[in-house]
C-alpha cells in the first residue's frame, strides 16, 4: 500500500520555482508512455539488463558485497527484495545498495561513453529492488531504465567534464539522480513530485574519484542505488526538496562543478536518445584501457606478435588513461584493473583481459611483470578517449604500428547480443550452473512480456 502524500505539498501542482528544465525532464520521465518509447531504445535497456545481471551475479561472492550484505542482514528489515544469485533477501534499499555494489565491483558494467558514466548499475539495482517490492512489469522496468538513463546521462553531459576533474565519480554523483529517477517512474510519481525525487538524490549524490582502485569505488555504484530509491520513496511520502535543486544558486551543478551547461537537460528530449551512446565492456577493467587493449590484443591477432617478440610497445592515448589508469606497480587485482600496463600484458599473455585475467597472483606473475616493464605510455590530447595507437619495436627488427578508433563495445564497435550474451554465461554459469543461466537469459530477452519481475527475480535465484 502506497503511503497517503504528506499535506506539505500538492502532489498535482509544480512548484512555480523549479527551473524550466527540471520542470520538462521532470514531465517527460512522468507522462512518457511506455508504448510510446522507441523499441530499439527499449532493446538497448534488454541488452542493459542482461549485462547488469552478469557483473551483480557474477561478483556476488566477492569481499565487497559480501561485508555489506552481512552487515545489513545483521541490521534487520523485512525481506522485501533479493540478493541476485543468492536465495537472501533484504529491505529493498539495502538490497539495492548490495546489488549495486556486486554489478560494479569487477569494473564491468556498461558506460555512457561520452561522459565515463556508469549508468545502468544504479538503474537496475534500485529498480529490480522496487519493482519486486512493490510491483511493476517487465514494460515498465525497461522503461523506469530507458527514462533514468536518459536523464543521468544528459545531467552528466551538463556537468562533464569540469565535475569529473575536479575529482567527482559521475557514477556516484549523477547515477543518483538517474537511480532517483528510475524509481520515481516505477512508483507512478507525478511531474510535480519528480522535482523533489531529484532534490533528494542531489544532497545525496557523493563518490571521490580518490578511491579508484579501493573496494569504496564499487560502494559508489550500490549507494547511488540505494539513495536514488530512497529519494523517490520519501518524495512519494510527501518529503519536500528545494524547488531548484539542480541549478540553484548553492544547487548541484555550482556546488558540484566549476562549469555547466544547463542546455544540454533538454536539447533534443525525446529525439535524441542517450542509450545509444552506451558502451558494453568486454574487458573487466577501467573503460579507459579498452582501446589500448584492443590495439595490444590485434599485435598478438593480426600479426601473431608473442610476448617474447617484444622489444617495446608505446602507448599514444588520452591523457585520462595515465591519470585513470597509471598504476605501474599493482599489488592486487583491483589495482590491476587500473594499470593500463597490466591490462595490456595480460591480454596480450593470455588473449583477453576478462574477469578471470585480473587475480592477484596475475599481477605478480614474472613474465607479465616483464612485458609491463616493456610498455610505455604517451598521454596525447590529440588522441580521443575511445582510441589508441601501439607502435611495437620486435626483437627482429620489424615495427608495428596499430590504431584503434573505436575500441570494442563502445557505439562505433558494438558488441552483438550474441557476444553480450557470451559474456553473461561467462560470469553466470559458475554461479547459477549453465541451465539457470539460460533460463535468465531467455526471461531477460522476453521480459516487456512479464506482468511482474518475479520469474526473472527466481531464475536469478540458485536452485535449492
Amino acid at each position: 500500500m502506497a503511503p497517503e502524500p504528506a499535506t506539505t505539498q500538492d502532489p498535482d501542482t509544480m512548484d512555480e520555482r523549479v527551473s524550466a528544465a527540471t520542470r520538462e525532464l521532470a514531465t517527460f520521465v512522468s507522462r512518457t508512455r511506455t508504448e510510446d518509447l522507441p523499441a530499439d531504445v527499449l532493446h538497448e535497456s534488454k541488452r542493459c539488463l542482461l549485462d547488469f545481471f552478469g557483473t551483480a551475479i557474477g561478483a556476488v561472492h566477492e569481499e565487497a558485497p559480501t561485508i555489506v550484505a552481512r552487515t545489513m542482514q545483521a541490521m534487520g528489515g523485512q525481506p522485501q527484495a533479493a540478493v541476485l544469485g543468492t536465495t537472501a533477501r533484504l529491505r529493498a534499499t539495502d538490497a539495492a545498495l548490495v546489488n549495486g555494489i556486486s554489478a560494479h565491483v569487477f569494473d564491468f558494467d556498461d558506460t555512457h561513453i561520452p561522459t565515463i558514466l556508469h549508468p545502468t548499475t544504479p538503474l537496475y539495482a534500485s529498480g529490480l529492488a522496487l519493482a519486486e517490492w512493490r510491483g511493476g512489469t517487465g514494460a515498465d522496468l525497461l522503461a523506469a531504465h530507458a527514462l533514468g538513463y536518459e536523464l543521468s546521462a544528459r545531467v552528466s553531459v551538463a556537468l562533464y567534464p569540469e565535475h569529473y576533474d575536479i575529482g567527482w565519480h559521475m557514477t556516484g554523483t549523477t547515477g543518483t539522480l538517474g537511480a532517483a529517477t528510475a524509481s520515481a517512474r516505477l512508483l507512478g510519481l507525478s511531474p510535480a513530485l519528480m522535482p523533489h525525487a531529484l532534490g533528494l538524490a542531489a544532497t545525496q549524490a557523493a563518490g571521490h574519484r580518490e578511491q579508484f582502485g579501493a573496494m569504496t569505488k564499487s560502494f559508489h555504484a550500490g549507494h547511488a542505488a540505494e539513495a536514488g530509491l530512497l529519494s523517490a520513496l520519501l518524495a512519494e511520502g510527501g518529503y519536500v526538496a528545494a524547488p531548484d535543486s539542480l541549478e540553484g544558486r548553492r544547487g548541484m551543478f555550482s556546488v558540484m562543478s566549476t562549469r555547466s551547461t544547463p542546455e544540454d537537460l533538454t536539447s533534443g528530449l525525446g529525439d535524441r536518445w542517450e542509450i545509444f551512446r552506451n558502451g558494453i565492456k568486454p574487458y573487466a577493467c577501467g573503460v579507459v584501457t579498452h582501446p589500448p587493449i584492443d590495439s595490444v590484443r590485434s599485435l598478438g591477432s593480426e600479426h601473431g606478435v608473442r610476448p617474447e617478440d617484444v622489444e617495446s610497445i608505446e602507448l599514444q592515448v588520452h591523457p585520462l588513461v595515465a591519470e585513470l589508469t597509471g598504476k605501474t606497480n599493482p599489488l592486487t587485482a583491483l589495482e590491476g584493473k587500473f594499470s593500463v600496463q597490466f591490462a595490456c600484458s595480460i591480454a596480450l599473455i593470455e588473449g583477453t583481459a576478462r574477469e578471470r585475467q585480473f587475480t592477484d597472483a596475475n599481477v605478480v606473475r614474472p613474465d607479465v611483470r616483464s612485458l609491463m616493464s616493456r610498455i610505455s605510455v604517451v598521454p596525447s590530447d590529440q588522441v580521443p578517449h575511445e582510441a589508441a595507437i601501439a607502435t611495437a619495436r620486435l626483437t627482429d627488427g620489424r615495427e608495428l604500428t596499430i590504431r584503434v578508433d573505436a575500441a570494442t563495445g563502445t557505439p562505433g564497435n558494438r558488441i552483438s547480443d550474441e557476444e553480450l550474451q557470451e559474456k553473461f554465461h561467462d560470469l553466470v554459469d559458475g554461479i547459477l550452473g549453465r541451465e539457470r543461466a539460460e533460463l535468465l537469459a531467455t526471461r531477460v530477452w522476453q521480459v516487456d512480456r512479464a506482468t511482474s519481475v518475479a520469474d526473472l527475480i527466481a531464475a536469478a535465484t540458485p536452485a535449492g
